[in-house]
């Protein structure tokens, strides 16, 4: 559940009423992110996103580690919010993730674990559109308080 849970911090990223400059590559800055000790193995994260059609974006975000592990993450989700569709990385047995846009560069995605909320995210894009930042709370597997900030710079 642990390495889920991981799975989930990194690629749950909901997409909103992005606009076009915030479509595009995103890395993220580990030296400007607080990240807790589930993700200090991190070496590098990208995500990609990009528009579908009208109503629909993609993202897809790969994650490696320090040992070179890598791992992505590919799924779609409605501009305006609601559930996300997971096309590879699917979340585990029970977990889903839903997204409240509250307008273009504020968004947040709240984890369900059975219908009971395990996490929330807060999503802000910056206003120059060359950064955003992720401040997520949760509980890991074993129940316990997680916290962390990432910032990811556009490319």
């Amino acid at each position: 559940m642990r390495k889920a849970m991981l799975l989930v911090a990194v690629f749950g990223l909901v997409g909103s009423l992005l606009a076009a400059d915030q479509m595009g590559t995103w890395k993220l800055n580990i030296a400007k992110s607080k990240l807790p000790p589930s993700m200090a193995n991190l070496k590098e994260v990208i995500m990609v996103f990009r528009e579908i059609d009208a109503n629909t974006m993609e993202g897809n975000a790969t994650q490696t580690t320090q040992d070179g592990k890598t791992t992505t993450g590919k799924w779609t989700t409605p501009k305006s919010g609601g559930i996300q569709t997971y096309l590879e990385g699917a979340l585990p047995k029970g977990l889903s993730s839903i997204a409240a846009v509250i307008d273009p560069d504020t968004i947040y995605q709240i984890y369900l674990q059975d219908g009971k909320q395990v996490g929330l995210m807060r999503i802000d894009f910056g206003k120059d559109g060359k950064t955003f930042t992720i401040t997520g709370k949760g509980t890991d597997a074993q129940g316990k308080p997680v916290e962390y900030l990432r910032l990811f710079e556009k490319q």
